[in-house]
């Protein structure tokens, strides 16, 4: 098993959801590939995370029992005209439909706040180990086209130096399920990743502060911008301000 395939099968081997040939094929190939290995370890570490940390919610309270006594009240009248069982019919509906939107607004504002932890994640562990450039230059019409064929999509590479936030290169990361592009940029000792990937509409918080680090994010011409650093949100901001010209 190659990279590619293993990489789309790691949730569901975490999940055990995978047949007994995939689930060993999987394992086999993480014993001896570093890179898939690292991101298995990943996927583990921020699993521990959501079941520490992340909030769970309840349906509304006596939901449950409203839908019950609607359930029983149209048993209750079988003989009930046509338009009087269409009413209790669509009370039920109405009632399962608030049920379900609570639920995927509380969805999707985890996914998101996910999203963003992965972002983070990604930006710490570059800094801690040897993998923050796959291709180490300042020149962006060296950096933009190193990353053809490697992803699908091509970023758009930009050099700053003029402004204080010179070009360093860029690398191919994960983020959630996807390779992104990560373009990396200094600010006098700090360090800027700049995530990005295709995206037409936005994908997550605009502004997040974590464990010191802070985070913009913003979209546009159908690409998501994450920039990550322990820079101050302003200098941030200003970053942005220069990618958005």
């Amino acid at each position: 098993m190659t990279c590619p395939p293993a990489r789309r099968l790691l949730e569901p081997y975490l999940d055990d959801e995978l047949d007994a040939t995939q689930t060993a094929q999987v394992a086999e190939h993480l014993a001896s590939c570093p890179s898939c290995g690292e991101a298995h370890a990943q996927l583990l570490e921020l699993r521990a995370g959501i079941r520490e940390q992340a909030p769970y919610y309840r349906a509304p309270a006596g939901l449950p029992n409203r839908i019950r006594a609607a359930v029983r009240q149209s048993e209750h009248r079988q003989t009930a005209g046509p338009w009087r069982r269409l009413a209790i019919a669509a009370a039920i509906l109405l009632l399962a439909s608030a049920a379900w939107n609570i639920a995927l607004f509380r969805s999707h504002t985890s996914g998101a706040d996910l999203l963003a932890q992965n972002v983070l994640s990604s930006h710490v562990r570059s800094l801690m180990g040897e993998h923050l450039l796959d291709v180490p230059s300042s020149d962006r019409h060296t950096v933009k086209p190193w990353f053809n064929g490697k992803l699908d999509f091509s970023p758009d590479v930009r050099d700053f130096a003029a402004q204080g936030f010179p070009l360093i290169g860029g690398r191919i990361d994960y983020v959630g399920d996807r390779q992104v592009a990560a373009l990396v940029y200094h600010r006098r000792q700090h360090v800027i990743n700049l995530f990005t990937w295709p995206a037409a509409a936005p994908d997550g918080p605009t502004e997040l502060t974590r464990n010191g680090y802070h985070i913009v994010h913003w979209n546009s011409a159908g690409m998501a911008w994450w920039a990550v650093s322990d820079l101050s949100v302003d200098e941030l901001r200003r970053f942005e301000d220069f990618y958005r010209q």
